[in-house]
Parts: C-alpha cells; sequence; structure tokens
C-alpha cells in the first residue's frame, strides 16, 4: 500500500506578522509583513481563518524550484550509505546531510509541492526537470515562500520527502566563494 504524504500550508497565526487588535468580538486581524506599507493591511471577512490568502506578502507565485546536487565525489560516495540505509517499507522519510550539497539550479515552477510530488511519482519529473540534473541522490526543494518542502529521488522513479534540510549548511557555489570555475583557490 503506498503511503500518503500531506503537504499542509502554514497558518497565518504561526506568523511574526500576524497581528490581532481588539478584544472579544470586536477583534479584528492584520498582517504587517508588507514592508512598503506604513500600515498593517486588514483581513477580510471573506478571507480564510486557518490558512494564508491569496495576497499573502510572503506567498511566492509561482513557486520556486531549486535543485542541489552533491558538492563532490566524496559527498557523493557518502550518500551511497544513506540511500542504502534506507528502508521504505520501516520509513516515511529520508536524512541527507546538507552539508554535502550544493545548488546546481533554480527556476520558477508552476506547481506546489503536492502536484510535484505526484508528477515525480509517475515518472512526468523529466517533463518538469532537465534531464542533465536529474540523477539519483538529488534534493529538489518547492517552495512557495510559506513553507518549503524537499524531496529526495531514490532511484529513477522513486522520490521521497526528505525530513530536514539546514540551507545554512548548504555549499555555495564556487563563484559565490571567489574560487575561479576551474575549482582551485589561487590563495593555496
Amino acid at each position: 500500500m503506498a503511503k500518503r504524504y500531506s503537504f499542509p500550508e502554514p497558518a497565518c497565526m504561526e506568523c511574526r506578522h500576524h497581528q490581532y487588535l481588539g478584544n472579544g468580538l470586536s477583534r479584528s486581524r492584520y498582517c504587517g509583513g508588507f514592508p512598503k506599507r506604513k500600515s498593517p493591511k486588514r483581513f477580510r471577512s471573506s478571507d480564510p481563518q486557518r490558512k494564508a490568502p491569496k495576497w499573502c506578502p510572503r506567498r511566492l507565485s509561482p513557486p520556486v524550484c531549486r535543485v542541489y546536487g552533491f558538492a563532490d565525489e566524496r559527498s557523493q560516495a557518502m550518500d551511497i550509505l544513506s540511500r542504502n540505509r534506507f528502508n521504505p517499507k520501516k520509513e516515511r522519510y529520508i536524512s541527507v546531510a546538507s552539508s554535502h550539497y550544493k545548488l546546481l539550479l533554480e527556476k520558477p515552477l508552476g506547481m506546489k509541492a503536492k502536484a510535484f510530488y505526484e508528477a515525480a511519482g509517475t515518472g512526468d519529473v523529466y517533463d518538469i526537470l532537465p534531464e542533465d540534473v536529474l540523477e539519483p541522490g538529488i534534493v529538489v526543494e518547492i517552495d512557495d515562500g510559506l513553507k518549503p518542502y524537499y524531496f529526495y529521488f531514490l532511484s529513477w522513479s522513486r522520490v521521497v520527502p526528505v525530513y530536514s534540510f539546514d540551507l545554512a549548511r548548504v555549499q555555495k557555489p564556487a563563484f559565490e566563494q571567489g574560487i575561479p570555475e576551474g575549482g582551485h583557490d589561487e590563495q593555496q
């Protein structure tokens, strides 16, 4: 039986920009997340109570897709250990070391995380992403601005959600570190 994954959207109450004004029955909700506005925007009565509204300033439209590949051959060899340890019958998520990855590709994507996961399960991911970046072990991030979701390519036809992926530990590309494209730092 296939495992079902949920892709919940965070509620406004979890956001640091969400504000209440008043008390009791005359309580109003406001969003202070607009950087160019002097006063917060008031929620309308037609806006959803739990989910973020369509006008949320944090929401990215369309969602952004980022593909992370291995930083080097050593990182790729280390990944084989975690891939072989993963048991799809017992575990729902896979854990990866984010320090073994670097950003390969960033592009806007016209679908949310759930749609991407379903497309990847049927093999349609090859129509979405370029084939030169698709290989077992890569991590794909689907970020709608509210909550990013990460997926691990276990094999050519299997995608597994990643338990946690720390973006602060992802290696910077060579051009951001000041290292020439040849790969060696001249200060050594």
